[in-house]
């Protein structure tokens, strides 16, 4: 649902051989007919830093199966996420220190069943993903079915939340906090991360509630400027940015026009899906509406490729991905973002995501 997926891939082969202080064991299931198995790692300081996939690098390697098992040293680099790989599509996962000693139990591959035991960090995870696994596969079922309304996500969203705190609560000093706070959003989670205690913060986990410590915090600021600019009394934030022919275009250009700002990347799947109701909105208001694409975190020619592929026909600029002033002033926490400016200048609605009751509250403000 909202847990963290970093998928792995390399090269190195290793042998099997006799478990000895800070290995790995991997008891596989009986009938497991293959002659290896693929495990893959990356240290937890890779995958919290990495800002794209080559930076994490993953070490693969193919080991030895004897005796149903396969064991295998852990990496003296530092602590890491491993990933066992069983069959296509199907891997076993668990985290570990270079000094620790881990024994992972494969029940079953279809359904893939398995317990980790050797640390008190495994043994919380597994507690924990015990009560949030059901209502992930819950959510997913439901996902499958066909589009989902805000109806049907919120109970199971209000679930795996509850699920999570409830965890914590009963396992204040555990090593699975760190980790298993990053799930919560907004205010809960920094009163979470506040909360957690001085044990937790010792676990080889704690860098990931770091880094989601900045991101929630922007998120948060962006929230509470967003509101603050929806009073309708807040002149819209200006800006003047390059055109496609270079040519520099400000907000004040349109002063006396309903404007809509539409806060894009191409790299987007949202953004792309919500351009249809945007042109259609776009033709029906005719002159009385200017439309102002922003694009926004990708390079130049990237923007230029995709307002082509689109057939975007409003005005469109280009925001330096280097420059976050204008997406800070907006307080821009997801994209698409739309903005909606009266003719006066005013910001009088912000609506992050693609949500189809924005043209509906467009259609209102104009009419």
């Amino acid at each position: 649902m909202k847990k963290i997926c970093l998928l792995f891939g390399l090269g190195l082969t290793l042998a099997s051989c006799a478990a000895r202080e800070s290995d790995a064991t991997i008891e596989l299931p009986a009938g497991y007919d293959r002659p290896t198995v693929v495990v893959s790692h990356a240290t937890i300081d890779n995958l919290v830093k990495a800002r794209r996939e080559s930076d994490l690098n993953v070490v693969r390697d193919t080991l030895s199966v004897s005796n149903g098992k396969v064991v295998f040293p852990l990496d003296p680099a530092g602590a890491a996420r491993y990933s066992v790989d069983l069959q296509q599509g199907v891997s076993a996962d668990f985290y570990a220190a270079p000094d620790e000693t881990i024994v992972m139990k494969i029940e079953s591959i279809s359904p893939l069943n398995y317990t980790v035991s050797g640390t008190e960090l495994m043994t919380d995870m597994t507690e924990l993903a015990a009560v949030t696994n059901p209502i992930e596969a819950e959510y997913y079922a439901l996902s499958q079915a066909g589009p989902m309304t805000e109806e049907q996500v919120r109970p199971i969203m209000e679930r795996y939340d509850q699920a999570i705190r409830d965890f914590v609560a009963s396992h204040p000093t555990s090593p699975a906090a760190p980790f298993a706070i990053v799930d919560l959003q907004g205010e809960e989670f920094l009163k979470a991360y506040e909360g957690l205690t001085p044990e937790a913060r010792k676990s080889i986990m704690m860098p990931f509630a770091d880094a989601q410590l900045p991101r929630v915090q922007k998120q948060v600021e962006g929230a509470r400027r967003q509101k603050e600019m929806l009073s309708g009394n807040v002149d819209a934030p200006g800006f003047t940015l390059p055109d496609l022919d270079g040519k520099p275009v400000s907000l004040s250009d349109f002063r006396g026009k309903w404007v809509v700002i539409d806060f894009w990347g191409s790299w987007c799947g949202w953004c792309i899906k919500g351009f249809p109701k945007l042109k259609e909105a776009y033709n029906e208001y005719g002159g009385s509406l200017v439309v102002i694409g922003v694009d926004c975190n990708e390079p130049e020619d990237a923007w230029r490729a995709g307002v082509k592929k689109y057939e975007l026909p409003w005005v469109n600029v280009y925001n330096n991905p280097n420059d976050p002033a204008l997406l800070n002033a907006y307080g821009i926490t997801g994209f698409p973002t739309k903005a909606i400016v009266n003719p006066e200048g005013k910001l009088v609605d912000l609506t992050v995501g693609e949500d189809p009751s924005f043209f509906d509250r467009l259609a209102k403000l104009m009419k």
